[in-house]
């Protein structure tokens, strides 16, 4: 009796440990595959908050230089304007440069608007603050303190694009 019962009990025991393994087997299976979807989950997040980042910053960086552009615009004008003994803003050329400038001061603000970063976002404020006086008052770019605050804020803003696509790409410092 003993040696009938053996096989069976050999088979029930074998289908018992071939039932575990397979709901093991099935189970980690599972879960690898998970781990390995909110993986590549994530990298795609991280792939498209880097791209949209970037992509922010590329909008901030032209709108910075058109800002420049249209500030250093100023300045012939001015020159003529105050060598007349005139007010460069009250000629028609000063009104549509005055307005070109504060069109670009606005567009970099609200460029800036949609960063991510607030080390960049402050850096851009200083920088859109210290253009205000360069188109708005008579002396505009001509005060040298006003032209040193606006070229050292653009500076500032610049490092901090730079310094912020290093971070994004993982590059150390340097």
């Amino acid at each position: 009796m003993v040696d009938a019962l053996l096989p069976v009990v050999t088979l029930v025991l074998g289908f018992v440990a071939s039932f575990l393994l397979e709901l093991f087997r099935n189970r980690w299976t599972t879960r690898s595959t998970q781990d390995v979807r909110d993986a590549e989950r994530r990298q795609a997040a991280h792939l498209e908050r880097v791209a949209y980042e970037r992509e922010g910053l590329r909008a901030v960086h032209a709108a910075m230089h058109d800002l420049l552009g249209r500030v250093n615009a100023i300045a012939l004008p001015q020159a003529k304007a105050e060598a007349a003994g005139m007010d460069w803003r009250e000629s028609e050329a000063g009104q549509e440069l005055r307005a070109a400038a504060m069109h670009a001061n606005v567009r970099c603000s609200h460029e800036s608007a949609l960063l991510l970063h607030p080390p960049l976002i402050e850096a851009v404020g200083r920088l859109t603050t210290a253009a205000y006086p360069m188109y708005w008052t008579r002396e505009s770019g001509s005060d040298p303190s006003h032209r040193r605050d606006f070229f050292e804020a653009n500076q500032v803003a610049s490092r901090a694009i730079a310094t912020r696509l290093r971070e994004l790409y993982g590059e150390a410092d340097g």
